[in-house]
């Protein structure tokens, strides 16, 4: 129950910030990735915390809370490390890599960076609770890992993809540590 509590605290931040965004002067959104810009360094911290607009926000919410919780029942400890992957690392590679020109904002590279590293660590760990959770991450989610072969317009596809990526590298390297 406690980590369920986590996961909504967390998700109510980024609801938090919306509204703040909504109601003060000033657009924080402004402050996503914009990629191999040294303003848009700053975008990768706060990325995951802006979101475009409601739909947007509740579109990656649900999956938040839900991912956030089995993460954080699995091992507080290695979610907190593999969130900070996440962010840094998926940040980074959109950064590096992502559309010159574009505003990268949201939390679905933390969305598809956890379904990556709860996949993969059924895969590493082999131990029944990492193996179960794993199938079930797989089949809830599975079909959000198709959008990884289409780029839709207005949607972060580097975002995805390299959260997706970063989630593998951060169950990859805390097994390790």
């Amino acid at each position: 129950m406690k980590n369920i509590k986590l996961a909504f605290l967390f998700v109510a931040l980024l609801w938090g910030i919306h509204a703040f965004n909504l109601f003060f002067p000033g657009d924080l959104r402004l402050m996503g990735i914009w990629p191999r810009s040294i303003q848009g360094l700053w975008g990768i911290l706060f990325c995951p915390f802006l979101h475009r607009n409601f739909s947007h926000l509740c579109a990656n919410s649900g999956a938040l809370i839900v991912l956030l919780s089995v993460s954080l029942t699995y091992s507080k400890k290695l979610t907190a490390i593999a969130l900070m992957y996440i962010i840094l690392f998926g940040g980074g590679m959109v950064w590096l890599l992502g559309s010159p020109g574009s505003l990268h904002i949201g939390a679905s590279g933390v969305v598809f960076g956890l379904i990556g590293f709860l996949i993969c660590s059924g895969l590493t760990h082999q131990n029944l609770k990492a193996i179960v959770i794993s199938i079930l991450v797989c089949f809830f989610y599975g079909g959000a890992l198709l959008s990884l072969f289409v780029v839709i317009p207005g949607i972060s596809w580097s975002g995805h993809f390299f959260g997706f990526l970063s989630g593998i590298l951060a169950c990859r390297l805390v097994h390790k540590s």
